[in-house]
């Protein structure tokens, strides 16, 4: 290689390092930025705007919930007490992973949002947005009642559920025990793991989530091996009163007992 050459390549490979290190500086201080904006609050509008958005939102889950609770209450014999707290831990779930949902859309870091919230909790306009909020979610978690009367629970008065005819009193009494082996089996592993938590954090709790996903593997199972819907083995419960037959008390105390241990 001759001396020419020589000297243009390394020119050429301290160019290169030259625009290494420039690049690098580069990225380095722009992710230092980034760092610094992901450690500062989100303007008062943003936050707003967040807030207002979770309102909407809370408008179309809030009778969804209400509705679910009110089946959960009526398949499971839950108190009033104990549906309330599975009605507001659902409640509290579904807004936290709403918010969550909007804010990483908008790019906003968690910390952004809780330094935000600190800021301008008192503000007049933030407090409107989450009295927005409350407002959508507030008649659901007042009463069960709205819930267990809407249409999509299939127990409405003016349109009641046809009860097959194969499903007797017998059989609702076979499928409740099916049930209640399929809650006991799905729990088990569930509570282990909530046991398990309660060890480091006193406080954990099962999300209400699972609660859904849950019943909604039970409720296939009941289709798959019985062939009736949710709603028409609540049709039959109440056609057969079975919440008021001692047939029925030790069965049902069971589920009642399985899910309360597993709110607990």
């Amino acid at each position: 290689m001759s001396a020419r050459q020589y000297a243009l390549a390394t020119a050429a490979a301290i160019g290169a390092g030259v625009i290494y290190v420039l690049v690098h500086e580069r990225r380095r201080k722009m992710k230092k930025e980034l760092q610094r904006k992901m450690e500062q609050p989100i303007p008062k509008e943003q936050l707003v705007e967040i807030l207002l958005e979770a309102s909407a939102e809370a408008a179309k889950f809030a009778e969804q919930i209400g509705v679910w609770v009110a089946k959960m209450q009526k398949e499971h014999n839950l108190s009033e007490e104990r549906a309330h707290q599975v009605r507001q831990q659902k409640f509290e779930a579904t807004l936290d992973e709403v918010i969550n949902k909007i804010r990483q859309k908008k790019g906003v870091g968690e910390k952004m949002m809780d330094l935000a919230f600190r800021q301008h909790m008192e503000d007049k306009d933030v407090q409107a947005a989450l009295t927005s909020i409350r407002r959508q979610i507030a008649p659901q978690l007042a009463s069960g009642a709205r819930g267990s009367s809407a249409p999509a629970s299939g127990s409405s008065s003016s349109s009641p559920v046809r009860v097959p005819a194969s499903l007797t009193k017998n059989k609702l009494k076979e499928v409740m025990v099916y049930n209640a082996v399929q809650l006991e089996k799905e729990l088990a592993p569930i509570r282990a793991q909530v046991a398990e938590a309660k060890k480091s954090n006193p406080k954990a709790q099962m999300n209400p989530q699972v609660l859904v996903e849950l019943q909604t593997r039970i409720s296939d199972a009941v289709k798959a091996r019985f062939g009736y819907s949710d709603q028409q083995v609540m049709g039959a419960v109440d056609k057969y009163q079975a919440k008021e037959d001692p047939e029925f008390r030790e069965v049902l105390t069971r589920i009642t007992n399985t899910l309360n241990s597993a709110l607990e």
